[in-house]
């Protein structure tokens, strides 16, 4: 699969513009146009690599903000074509890929269809080769494309990795994206961006069915109508990732548990930071001035909701849809979700905050 992204990379000679580090993790525009986000599961793509494509897609508005219609089926498809998905690795919950996906070398000979030479340009940090570069990671960047612009840090780690799922989502969307405007809602811009990624025409033609298939699969029903906006979507995924996590007081923050697990309102802070980039405040109380406040029966997934419980609006969670919500409920039990709408959490007052 190596082999599909070189005649792009020999082909592209103008390389995409590196971000400053304070604009990729501002905090995403609310008016930003939303595209429809992942199912919670697709066949044949395993929890951890569909999060990384949903999120690479939420942060498309911060780091390419002339770039729109990006979403988490274009990444996919890539993902796909290159290396299906990571198919019999493991991806871990920061994005660690074991074992590596590293194509043959380039030396020229032939193999699968190389005929160019590319000698080596990482000293085999990538790809352990030193004579010879090859492509790497589950979207099989070369070396010599990862260590210029389109090197990502996709779950700000302080490490741009080409074998981590968040790292090289992040990268391909950037790529795909380029530096100047692009709708890729159309199709003849949706074509120019994947023959970026590889110039050829029947790569272009598997990569947009790929795309069209994963279109048709939408979003989970949440409460009956409106799918789940990209960023909300991935703050939702953010937070169901961490079920099963301990209950930890105080625990919590924009990277991951804290103490051996999260709080309510630090499980809060990490879903909005690794699905938005977006910081919040740390209680519940202070959660409850984020934002603009909403009527119960305007729920939609991703607001927070501050419960009044004990008096002191001292506890939150996650709306995911379907009159339930995602939160870390008590020392006794784990990240979990629960309804909200009906039983014991609906009898209390609630504050409900729109962020996105």
């Amino acid at each position: 699969m190596g082999l599909l992204v070189l005649a792009a990379l020999a082909h592209t000679s103008t390389a995409i513009a590196e971000e400053e580090e304070n604009q990729r993790r501002r905090t995403l525009s609310a008016g930003t146009e939303a595209m429809p986000a992942s199912p919670s599961s697709v066949d044949g793509i395993n929890t951890g690599t569909l999060s990384a494509y949903t999120r690479a897609a939420a942060r498309v508005p911060s780091v390419r903000p002339k770039c729109t219609g990006m979403r988490w089926s274009v990444i996919a498809g890539i993902g796909a074509v290159e290396s299906n998905h990571a198919a019999g690795r493991t991806v871990a919950a920061n994005g660690d890929i074991t074992p590596r996906i590293i194509g043959p070398r380039l030396d020229g000979s032939g193999v699968g269809g190389n005929t160019t030479a590319f000698t080596d340009t990482d000293g085999g940090r990538f790809d352990g080769d030193t004579a010879y570069d090859r492509a790497v990671g589950p979207m099989q960047f070369l070396p010599s494309t990862w260590s210029g612009p389109s090197g990502s840090d996709g779950n700000d780690d302080g490490t741009k990795d080409p074998h981590n799922a968040f790292d090289s989502a992040l990268g391909t969307a950037m790529y795909l994206c380029g530096t100047g405007t692009s709708d890729l809602t159309d199709e003849t811009q949706l074509r120019k961006a994947v023959l970026r990624y590889n110039n050829a025409g029947w790569y272009a033609d598997k990569v947009i069915s790929r795309i069209r298939a994963y279109d048709q699969l939408g979003s989970d029903p949440t409460n009956g109508s409106t799918p789940v906006g990209s960023r909300a979507g991935a703050v939702v995924q953010a937070a169901l990732s961490k079920k099963g996590t301990r209950y930890v007081w105080g625990g919590g923050d924009i990277h991951g548990p804290t103490k051996g697990g999260f709080d309510c309102s630090g499980l809060m802070v990490f879903a909005f930071y690794q699905g938005a980039g977006i910081t919040l405040p740390r209680t519940s109380q202070t959660q409850r001035g984020v934002g603009t406040k909403v009527a119960r029966g305007k729920l939609r997934p991703g607001d927070l909701i501050v419960i009044n419980n004990d008096g002191t609006w001292g506890h939150v969670g996650l709306y995911v849809g379907d009159g339930n919500m995602v939160h870390a409920p008590n020392p006794k039990r784990p990240v979990e979700t629960a309804p909200v709408t009906t039983g014991y959490w609906s009898q209390y007052d609630w504050d409900i905050r729109r962020v996105l």
